[in-house]
């Protein structure tokens, strides 16, 4: 064989060789989804955020061609439900809409997970984000938050209040309140903010910090009053009702959010799709409109930016979690 046979041999061998590298990448991307997604929620149907997994999950069907089916899993902080995700395949078919108090700052209250909340998972975007309310049972003579500490101070027993878990966002904002008003708050554990609403609408604790949509009906019924808001500036949806910040509270910011996480070594393509998908239906006018109407901040951004948010966060309630010595052994 001369040189340019050779020459021409070799080529086509590298050029055959090309082909398969080309062929194998193409199909590691494999057509996604092509079967059920499921979407964990880690409290119980009927919340707040229960709703906004629901809502979501069902305009991203529609965009995904394939339904998603959302699993509750509530109870202990969200631990079961982030272990459940942290053990599922990687493949884009198990998915969680979490939330601030299980991947900010439960890391700062467990001292053993069974899982690492920056390693195990892989963010996709927020879904919603907004200010928690304090909301009070209308029987509590208050109806500002001067009139509730007045109150407090001259109560027996202080103030009870229900939270979604022992060192969540509602009970790390309870504490901050007690400290820096010089009242006695009660804290009580639920499983969720269904049931928190529950006994605060029986009048079974006295007030809670709430997510808009889980009350917003109550509130417009009159049967709960919400006397101010954990972020700096007042949602548009309750322009009326003061911020802590206004008040003169210095740590009274808590931010309430949600987002999809997925497990680590989920391809990211996958994670890439389903971050533009959830984007893309954030801004549909139908699902704009359907949290307009239960007073929820539709939210979203990319898997950057969502990570960013997390690791700030982190930092930020591991110094709260220190200050107020809240810790707990595994549930």
């Amino acid at each position: 064989m001369d040189y340019e046979n050779k020459l021409r041999t070799r080529r086509q061998f590298l050029l055959a060789g090309l082909g398969l590298s080309l062929s194998a990448i193409a199909n590691c991307e494999e057509p996604y989804p092509n079967r059920p997604i499921k979407m964990i929620v880690p409290v119980p149907a009927g919340g707040g955020a229960d709703n906004v997994a629901r809502s979501f999950a069902l305009h991203m069907s529609k965009v995904l061609n394939q339904q998603i089916v959302i699993e509750n899993r509530a109870g202990a902080a969200g631990i079961i439900a982030m272990d459940t995700l942290a053990k599922s395949a990687p493949d884009g078919y198990s998915l969680i809409q979490t939330n601030v108090s299980t991947i900010s700052i439960n890391p700062s209250i467990y001292n053993k997970l069974p899982y690492d909340s920056l390693r195990d998972f892989v963010p996709i975007s927020l879904t919603s984000l907004g200010p928690m309310l304090l909301v009070i049972n209308p029987k509590i003579p208050a109806r500002s938050i001067k009139e509730l500490i007045h109150y407090a101070k001259n109560k027996p027993g202080g103030l009870s209040y229900g939270s979604l878990g022992n060192g969540s966002i509602q009970h790390l904002a309870g504490y901050m309140l007690g400290k820096e008003a010089g009242i006695q708050t009660l804290h009580t554990p639920y499983k969720g903010a269904a049931p928190v609403a529950v006994d605060l609408l029986s009048g079974v604790i006295d007030m809670a910090f709430s997510g808009t949509g889980t009350v917003a009906g109550h509130l417009k019924a009159g049967r709960l009053i919400a006397l101010g808001q954990t972020t700096v500036t007042r949602s548009s949806f309750f322009p009326s009702i003061p911020t802590f910040t206004e008040e003169g509270f210095k740590k009274m910011e808590f931010v309430l959010w949600n987002g999809l996480l997925a497990p680590t070594g989920t391809p990211s393509y996958i994670i890439q799709h389903l971050s533009n998908v959830t984007r893309e239906v954030s801004k549909s006018t139908e699902l704009m409109n359907l949290f307009a109407a239960s007073t929820t901040n539709i939210a979203s951004n990319t898997p950057e930016e969502f990570l960013q948010l997390i690791k700030k966060e982190q930092q930020i309630y591991s110094a709260i979690v220190k200050e107020s010595g809240i810790k707990s052994e595994m549930i």
